[in-house]
């Protein structure tokens, strides 16, 4: 398993997502579920993507300590920016956005699981 195979099977654990907060979102007649999953989704993407540069730093380059410090700021700053827009912004639910950060979380999860046997 690379990342390459984990954000492709991400789209799917994305759409199943979509499909379900969709359907909870006609329900209760509000479409701040969907687009909260779409928000967290994007920016989990944006910060598995930093893990891997930082990784590669680290394994590859070996960037320094303050570099790799920096970049997990900038991870946390991006998940706090995600939470923080679901908080000021009615549109937006912060269900929605948690459940969209878990989607490559599951997706690595479900990947060991199926290769594992």
């Amino acid at each position: 398993m690379n990342e390459k195979t984990v954000l492709k099977t991400s789209i799917y654990v994305f759409l199943v997502g979509c499909i379900i907060l969709g359907l909870i979102g006609i329900y209760f007649n509000d479409i701040s579920y969907i687009l909260g999953f779409i928000l967290g989704y994007i920016i989990n993407v944006i910060v598995y993507l930093l893990i891997i540069k930082m990784s590669e730093g680290i394994l590859k380059f070996s960037m320094s300590i303050v570099i790799i410090v920096i970049m997990f700021i900038v991870k946390l700053a991006l998940y706090a920016l995600g939470f923080y827009v679901a908080v000021k912004m009615s549109q937006v639910h912060l269900l929605g956005v948690f459940l969209g950060y878990l989607v490559t979380k599951v997706t690595i999860f479900m990947e060991g699981f199926i290769h594992r046997g």
